[in-house]
């Protein structure tokens, strides 16, 4: 039984381990835009780095908007007498931002994108391609290692019973 609970724990260290490795929340820093496209000359990381930055500042300028018009909107909705008008409106600024947000990402990928080769435009694509495969899994719908965490308290309560 001690053997048994060892190796489970020994497992469950290794799949940590292992997600960490892959780029696991953006940690790993082999897994940005410059490392995953083969063969890039030092100009075009240079210029795909400069890009890179001057996006992240205006996404992160963006999000802040979003992240305050939603707050602005939860308070709206809280009131004891919510004014529909008003949640509309905000409804309405914070779709606006998420728009413009989605256009300047369209926006950064094609300037990355034309700096590249051809041959380099296909890694680049197929490198978003399975990035947006795993994107928005979340826990419950098969996010956790492809099992999701709902079936893994399933194995869990199952494996306590034996």
């Amino acid at each position: 039984m001690t053997i048994i609970a060892f190796t489970l724990s020994a497992q469950g260290q290794n799949v940590v381990v292992n997600r960490q490795g892959a780029g696991y929340m953006r940690a790993n820093p082999e897994m940005t835009t410059p490392n995953i496209i083969p063969d890039l000359t030092p100009e075009q990381k240079e210029k795909i780095q400069s890009l890179r930055v001057q996006h992240q500042k205006e996404s992160l300028q963006l999000a802040n908007e979003i992240r305050e018009k939603r707050a602005q909107l939860r308070t709206l909705e809280q009131v004891e007498k919510p004014n529909l008008k008003a949640i509309n409106s905000k409804i309405d600024e914070i779709t606006s931002l998420q728009n413009k947000k989605f256009k300047m990402n369209a926006e950064h990928r094609a300037k990355v994108r034309s700096l590249l080769t051809d041959e380099q435009r296909v890694q680049y694509d197929l490198a978003r391609n399975k990035r947006g495969e795993r994107a928005g899994r979340g826990m419950m719908n098969k996010g956790m290692m492809n099992r999701g965490m709902v079936n893994r308290e399933v194995e869990i309560r199952q494996f306590r019973n034996r």
